[in-house]
Formats: structure tokens, C-alpha cells, sequence
């Protein structure tokens, strides 16, 4: 079992969505509380991270996004992950080309 979990994400209005008032009127509003109900029953916390400081997120998001499987499970880290974990392990920031 999880005892505590730190979610990041880069996107502050994502972020604001989940932590703030509920909006009867948004597009996704049953999303948005399904999540707020299942952070409510955990210790979740939710935190905003700049895309410069999580290269291993960007990494994966985009690796996800040029495969068509449903679903990908690694053995072990995919090739060009290492160096992005070293620099983002150190809080190495670099700028957005």
C-alpha cells in the first residue's frame, strides 16, 4: 500500500481545477470529481512543477504519445531516460527549445 503520494503536473490550471471549488459548468466536471473524491480518500497532494524541471515526464508523455499500444511496461528504463533522471534527480533546469 501507498502511505503518501505526490502527484506533479505542469499544468496549473489542471492543478487549480482538482484543488479549487468545483465548477458546475466545466466541460469535464465529472472528472474533475471523480479525481477530487479519490485524492479525498488518500494522502494525495498535488503540486505544480515547471516542464523544464521533469524531463522524464516530458520524455515518457512524449514517448506514449508516438505508440499505438494501449499500454507500455518496461523491464527496464527506456533507452535516453538515464541522463534526464541523473538531471532532474540534481534539479537541473534547461530552458524549453
Amino acid at each position: 500500500a501507498i502511505d503518501e503520494l505526490v502527484c506533479y503536473s505542469d499544468s496549473l490550471l489542471c492543478i487549480n481545477l482538482i484543488k479549487g471549488p468545483i465548477v458546475k459548468y466545466h466541460v469535464y466536471v465529472v472528472l474533475i470529481q471523480d479525481i477530487k473524491e479519490l485524492i479525498s480518500q488518500s494522502n494525495v497532494t498535488l503540486c505544480h512543477t515547471l516542464r523544464e524541471g521533469n524531463h522524464c515526464v516530458d520524455f515518457l508523455a512524449k514517448l506514449g504519445t508516438s505508440s499505438d499500444a494501449d499500454l507500455l511496461i518496461y523491464g527496464t528504463p527506456p533507452d535516453g531516460i538515464l541522463d534526464l533522471l541523473r538531471s532532474d534527480s540534481s534539479r537541473t533546469f534547461f530552458l524549453r527549445e
